[in-house]
């Protein structure tokens, strides 16, 4: 018995010394790393009740040595306390050291920072971590951007007082070909003037060919390589590749409207309406020489004087439409319905938004902003905004920060462009007392200028 207790002690002491040489051969053989990056950020508040700071994107810079969120918070949030957690290369562990500067303390007097510790963050200035050789180290700015006024106010400035020649009888303005174009009827002329899409205040005289007077000039649709004009009283769609000089198209069917383009997931066309053997129907065309017809167009749907914005939203597949508000139906009636148009099965639908009862449509404008529909129109003391949130089925008037400035002139039947600067831009339109106007307004949400 003595004997096999003997052994089994032997056993168990060679075991720890086996166990003692193989850390004591780690120690000598173990290199750390040298590592300092920050690879991962995050924020975390009580008071953050809407836990905004939790799903805050942090960029960190490795090269110029900043983390910082693009985004910035809401305009007025406000947290003191935070609990920071940072995180290097995963595959080395955590850092031997990590301290923070605050100010106002001197540059030179951090203090050691630990997980469990809360940071002042409206003071946090400088993160320097310590790798875990315990020599390398790496300093990063901190800054936390919150919006420093309220991104959704909508200001504008008003870039021209008078940018057509009078007399005006009726007007539209396009973008093309990175210009801004500006067509308007005189007597039986139509005459055209352009700036950069980036003025609105320097304007060039173009001597336009080929149009009548009878041209309907609030149905202009631009494609990528051209513009189409309908002359309804002629029954003649006219074309241009330059916006100037004009020729009449051969269509295989009378064209009753011009709606825009359609857009879809394979790429869009332009959605008219034709009259087939006098039965006004849906059709798709690319450029007017031929033309698939679609189902029947219902007498609800407005023919002339209407708003029409495209809605495609890249990241869907589905989100890809045209809305209409206002204009003419073929009775002759006013419609005061934004209708929803989507192609399905080949077939074009339509469906009614919900709008507020009191919301006249006649004269407004529809157009595609902050990724969302809005429209302008009329209260019976001023111009107004809407906008929609589920793709233009219901629509909600703007706050008084989107309010129009005081010396906007009320008025209909503008032409109303968005660009890729997030610029809106209005043009000229019609007073209440059926004033042509002549000023070209330019707005953008706060949000868009950085502020």
């Amino acid at each position: 018995m003595r004997s096999k207790y003997y052994l089994l002690a032997s056993v168990l002491v060679m075991k720890l010394l086996l166990f003692s040489s193989c850390l004591n051969s780690s120690e000598e053989n173990f290199e750390y790393s040298p590592n300092a990056q920050i690879y991962a950020i995050s924020l975390t508040s009580r008071a953050d009740t809407s836990n905004l700071l939790s799903t805050t994107q942090f960029t960190i810079d490795q090269i110029n040595g900043k983390i910082f969120n693009k985004e910035p918070l809401p305009f007025q949030f406000q947290v003191d306390s935070v609990l920071l957690n940072i995180r290097g290369q995963s595959s080395t562990g955590s850092f031997a050291q990590i301290m923070l500067n605050l100010e106002p303390l001197e540059p030179d007097s951090p203090f050691v920072w630990i997980q469990s510790d809360s940071v002042d963050v409206n003071r946090l200035r400088k993160i320097t971590t310590t790798a875990p050789d315990g020599e390398t180290t790496k300093s990063y700015l901190f800054e936390l951007n919150i919006h420093q006024q309220d991104p959704y106010i909508l200001s504008w400035e008003r870039r021209q007082q008078n940018h057509i020649p009078q007399p005006v009888e009726s007007q539209t303005t396009i973008a093309f070909n990175n210009l801004f174009i500006t067509y308007w009827q005189t007597g039986t002329d139509i005459k055209a003037i352009t700036t950069l899409a980036t003025d609105g205040v320097n304007w060039n005289t173009v001597n336009v060919t080929g149009l009548p007077p009878t041209v309907d000039l609030s149905s202009p649709v631009a494609s990528d390589n051209a513009v189409f004009l309908l002359d309804e009283a002629l029954e003649t769609v006219y074309q241009s590749s330059d916006a100037v000089n004009w020729e009449p198209v051969s269509t295989p069917y009378s064209v009753k409207a011009i709606y825009g383009e359609l857009p879809s997931a394979t790429g869009g066309k332009i959605l008219i309406a034709v009259d087939h053997n006098d039965t006004l129907k849906f059709a798709e065309t690319a450029d007017f020489t031929a033309m698939t017809l679609m189902n029947n167009l219902p007498e609800i749907m407005p023919v002339k004087e209407f708003s029409a914005a495209k809605i495609d939203d890249l990241n869907s597949f589905s989100i890809k439409y045209i809305l209409l508000s206002g204009g003419i139906k073929a009775d002759h009636t006013p419609n005061n319905t934004i209708w929803i148009l989507q192609r399905k099965s080949g077939e074009i639908t339509y469906i009614p938004s919900r709008i507020p009862q009191s919301i006249s449509l006649e004269g407004s404008n529809l157009f595609f902003y902050d990724n969302k529909p809005y429209l302008m129109t009329v209260s019976p003391e001023k111009n107004i905004l809407l906008y929609s949130d589920n793709s233009g089925l219901d629509w909600i008037e703007t706050e008084v920060n989107q309010l129009f400035p005081s010396d906007f002139t009320k008025r209909t039947d503008a032409s109303v462009i968005t660009d890729a600067d997030n610029y809106i831009w209005i043009f000229g339109g019609i007073s209440v007392t059926q004033t042509q106007l002549i000023d070209v307004w330019r707005g953008r949400l706060n949000k868009y200028s950085g502020i």
